[in-house]
């Protein structure tokens, strides 16, 4: 699928129960790290709100035709494409990150997947494979931006590549962050913190789940269903500006 510069489309008005609120988690820590959970807070008030704009009618629409196996999205194809081992990076999953439209250098391949592999298998271990955002540590997002960084490092990756690889080994923990969806949600510096706190509502993670197409697999996480979703809504393809035509946007 193609990820361009995004222009965002006329909203239907969200519904979403007025009793859900961000309940970012409270840690007993010093002044400095309150006052940055703080900011994390403060963006994620803005950022709720447009989450649930995202998740409104037709959202459900949307998801179903980008979960379509005939259709040209990536949908479930992302996360169930080969191998994924969840102690290291495979060919596969470089094949799947390329369903989203990026691509590494041959130079980070060989990185990736040979003289760096056991490094990079030991930074992937430190992070949890069976944890959600809204339950994860600050311990487990500081291990995950450390791999993140390592990826980063390499020759032509930056933000999107790296992302969206990390997506694909975590997909309960960690979210793809490309042009679009930073186009589409007011993330900052700390994406993975503010949608921690953003999707600590049990209510708003309930109107998430209710999106999941019919067939969709349990696989495909709460998180994967938000990415898309924002995606289905920004994206200047093609293909995406024909589905919100089919859905009335």
């Amino acid at each position: 699928m193609t990820r361009r510069e995004a222009k965002a489309p006329p909203f239907h008005t969200a519904r979403v129960d007025p009793s859900c609120a961000v309940n970012a988690p409270t840690l007993g820590i010093g002044d400095t790290e309150r006052l940055r959970l703080s900011a994390v807070m403060l963006s994620a008030m803005t950022l709720t709100q447009r989450i649930d704009e995202v998740i409104a009618s037709p959202a459900h629409h949307l998801l179903t035709d980008f979960f379509d196996p005939q259709g040209p999205f990536a949908g479930s194809t992302f996360d169930e494409l080969g191998e994924n081992p969840p102690e290291s990076i495979s060919p596969a999953d470089l094949v799947a990150v390329s369903l989203l439209d990026v691509r590494f250098e041959p130079r980070a391949v060989r990185s990736l997947l040979d003289s760096d592999a056991s490094k990079l298998s030991k930074l992937l271990i430190a992070i949890p494979a069976d944890v959600d955002i809204w339950d994860a540590q600050d311990r487990d997002l500081d291990a995950a931006a450390e791999l993140f960084r390592a990826i980063d490092a390499y020759a032509g990756v930056g933000e999107t590549k790296a992302s969206k690889l990390l997506a694909r080994k975590r997909p309960r923990l960690l979210p793809v962050i490309d042009s679009v969806v930073r186009k589409g949600l007011p993330l900052g510096s700390e994406p993975a913190r503010e949608l921690r706190a953003a999707l600590s509502d049990q209510c708003r993670r309930t109107a998430l789940e209710a999106l999941r197409p019919h067939g969709v697999s349990p696989l495909i996480s709460t998180i994967r269903l938000l990415d898309a979703a924002v995606w289905m809504r920004y994206s200047q393809s093609r293909n995406a500006k024909r589905a919100r035509r089919r859905a009335g946007i």
